[in-house]
């Protein structure tokens, strides 16, 4: 439909400074942008109106046909935009069939009864508190004269959060990896609950959020995985990697996957065992033992000889089986004993033929979420939910904006 709009108004304005212009055009363009809608209403209702079959059906008796007006102009009604606050019309209508009278501008925006704002208004203020604090997004708005304040913001976060879901793509990469980090949580000392993620390598090489949860450090996996199950199923080999805590392996019982533990967090997370033994950081000893664990986790892939990768994994466990020994006749009891219950599962994509690179991706994600949780003190369902809609963004293509402003429409000038 081709709607002609004309509209008029008179300004005051003391000068032609450019920012008294653009503050007139902010004040200008909420009153702009409601006559605007309101034209386009009413151009569609009268177009609907003359149709035989409603796009609605009447609330009393269900018909779709035969609505007659009773206003088009009934008391206003405020609704939320990207821009700001509007007043628009209720336009009213009744059912021939059994007289139930109805107002029909929040059927025609797609906005549910009784609420004041659109679910991809909801989404683009869901995605701008997830990308900054809710104060800055407040303060961001404002500069461009939209005045939204930041609890909005907030709510509209937590709703579009909790809407979103996670899972499996069968059609990616049967490879994933799992890590936690720690989120500061109001009433509870320091970093006090964890956040879970799951990641799927896609075919590309990237990554994709197959699973997010929060809860208690070293357990609390099951909620994380327990809906995830059926799609590891469907998988012939799912290759899981993670920094070797075993409770990840506890929530999957039942799923037959095969695992790896990560190689990157190996000499990572060896640094913190070698400090647990006394072992000066930067000092001669240390950097031989970390030395000798970069070397044992250095694994050239593309191999497809079974009796090369059997050679190579034979020497890399000789060598591990050496620093252990090492490690023991020195007292280094803690490193010795994080090698021993690494030992068992360091080779696992190796041998069987699948990628299992010394570089976390998941790693990658933590840093995402790290730069949002940091900002201040959550709630557990608060940090999840604006991390749900963060993730998402990032990794699985949630875009609201793309959304929005990819819709077919065309503006013409007057003349053309």
């Amino acid at each position: 439909m081709t709607v002609t709009i004309s509209i008029n108004y008179k300004i005051e304005i003391p000068d032609c400074n450019i920012e008294t212009i653009i503050a007139c055009f902010r004040q200008a363009l909420i009153l702009f942008l409601s006559d605007f809608v309101n034209t386009i209403l009413i151009e569609f209702a009268i177009q609907y109106m003359k149709e035989k079959t409603f796009l609605f059906a009447c609330e009393g008796c269900g018909s779709n046909h035969g609505f007659i007006w009773k206003t088009k102009r009934a008391r206003d009604t405020r609704i939320s935009t990207v821009f700001g606050k509007i007043m628009l019309w209720q336009m009213q209508v009744m059912c021939k069939s059994c007289g139930k009278k109805m107002y029909i501008t929040r059927k025609l925006l797609d906005i549910a009864p009784r609420q004041s704002m659109s679910e991809g208004t909801k989404k683009l203020f869901a995605l701008l508190g997830s990308l900054t604090s809710f104060r800055v997004s407040e303060k961001m708005l404002k500069l461009v004269g939209v005045r939204i304040d930041k609890m909005s913001i907030w709510r509209c976060t937590q709703e579009v959060g909790e809407q979103l879901e996670f899972d499996l793509d069968l059609n990616e990469g049967g490879r994933g990896e799992a890590d936690g980090t720690g989120v500061a949580i109001n009433g509870i000392k320091k970093r006090g609950r964890e956040l879970k993620v799951f990641v799927q390598e896609t075919i590309t090489g990237g990554v994709r959020i197959a699973g997010l949860s929060i809860g208690k450090y070293e357990s609390d996996w099951d909620k994380l995985f327990n809906p995830l199950k059926s799609s590891l199923k469907a998988f012939d080999n799912f290759l899981l990697v993670t920094d070797g805590d075993s409770n990840i392996l506890k929530s999957i019982k039942g799923v037959k996957i095969l695992f790896q533990r990560c190689l990157w967090h190996l000499p990572y997370q060896m640094k913190y065992y070698l400090w647990k033994d006394g072992i000066k950081r930067k000092s001669t000893e240390w950097y031989h033992l970390l030395g000798k664990v970069f070397d044992i986790t250095a694994i050239r892939y593309g191999l497809d000889d079974e009796k090369e990768i059997e050679g190579i994994i034979k020497i890399k466990n000789n060598r591990l089986d050496k620093l252990i020994s090492y490690c023991l006749e020195n007292g280094y009891t803690n490193s010795a004993s994080y090698l021993k219950n690494a030992r068992g599962d360091m080779f696992t994509a190796f041998s069987n033929k699948l990628k299992g690179q010394t570089t976390s991706k998941v790693e990658r994600v933590m840093r995402t979420v790290n730069m949002r949780t940091k900002i201040g003190k959550w709630s557990e369902s608060g940090a999840l939910n604006a991390i749900k809609v963060r993730l998402a963004h990032y990794y699985n293509g949630f875009d609201p904006a793309e959304e929005m402003y990819c819709k077919e429409v065309r503006v013409l000038d007057a003349g053309e």
